[in-house]
């Protein structure tokens, strides 16, 4: 028996195999949905490039930290995941690759807050962005060391730095949070550098956490001996973008994470990286961390 196959079944065929095959990677990665009931915290690290942004989905909040470069791929990312509402919107500080894709959520999503250093920066994202949080009438808070935000069943969100931020080094004005649910926590470390760093280790409370967001896209300018033992992380998230002009991340950060024990996950490798918690264990969508094999460098 010999089976003829149509024109019309060759054009099905193809098109399934554009489905399955071609179109996944163009599509908007999928937020997770997950209940403000069911006692679950989930961090998302959204692979924007050369950038950050991060989607913290708690019990009772929704918090959206930096949303890389202007564009649309994490307003797409919202939608894909049903979010419609964000409580709380962080730009860490002025860059465009932390602030220029929260244009866009301002302008499509309710947004009840935004949490900002406050610093002047003269670039057309950043007027962009006042602009458009005035137009909208949309709470506008300076983030500063010592402020805390509860995210309801027991996560809270604590604010480490910056104290008295400048805007002659506008990557050490960089707001630094660290999130708390029971057991697990998220230092979040923007693009702070070794003199943000230096404050935060003056600064009240510990600093010892699960998961460290690498700050500056694990620049050698930060990620210090003293601060990478402070916090102990299991857990180091470079965000950065594939063969990006930086060099990011260098290596004197992997050899002082690879070589403290951390296992590193890299956005540039592993696209978006999400973290679930009940507040006792955690998961995490990439099963195996990125291997690094230390050159022969001088790592201080």
């Amino acid at each position: 028996m010999h089976l003829r196959i149509t024109a019309s079944w060759k054009i099905a065929i193809v098109a399934l195999l554009i489905l399955l095959f071609i179109l996944p990677g163009c599509l908007p990665q999928i937020a997770p949905q997950i209940s403000p009931t069911n006692g679950t915290l989930a961090v998302h690290f959204i692979d924007v490039g050369q950038g950050d942004a991060i989607l913290i989905q708690a019990p009772s909040a929704t918090v959206l930290i930096d949303g890389g470069e202007r564009g649309d791929s994490v307003i797409n990312y919202l939608k894909a995941g049903g979010i419609k509402q964000i409580d709380l919107v962080i730009g860490t500080h002025p860059h465009s690759d932390h602030i220029g894709g929260l244009i866009n959520v301002l302008q499509k999503l309710t947004v009840k807050e935004v949490l900002d250093p406050g610093i002047v920066h003269t670039s057309k994202t950043f007027e962009d962005y006042l602009t458009l949080i005035d137009e909208k009438d949309i709470s506008f808070t300076e983030g500063r060391a010592g402020m805390t935000r509860e995210l309801g069943d027991g996560v809270t969100m604590e604010i480490l730095h910056p104290a008295s931020p400048s805007p002659s080094h506008l990557n050490d004005a960089s707001i630094v949070t660290k999130i708390t649910f029971g057991q697990i926590s998220f230092l979040l470390a923007g693009d702070a550098e070794e003199s943000s760093e230096k404050e935060i280790l003056q600064g009240k409370g510990s600093l010892k956490s699960t998961v460290l967001k690498v700050g500056h896209h694990g620049s050698r300018a930060g990620t210090t001996a003293a601060f990478l033992q402070a916090a102990d992380p299991e857990i180091a998230v470079i965000m950065c973008g594939k063969d990006n002009a930086y060099g990011h991340p260098h290596e004197e950060t992997l050899t002082r994470l690879s070589q403290a024990g951390v296992d590193i996950y890299r956005t540039d490798m592993h696209g978006t990286i999400i973290i679930t918690t009940d507040g006792q264990n955690y998961d995490i969508n990439v099963k195996q961390p990125y291997r690094h094999v230390p050159r022969d460098v001088k790592v201080p």
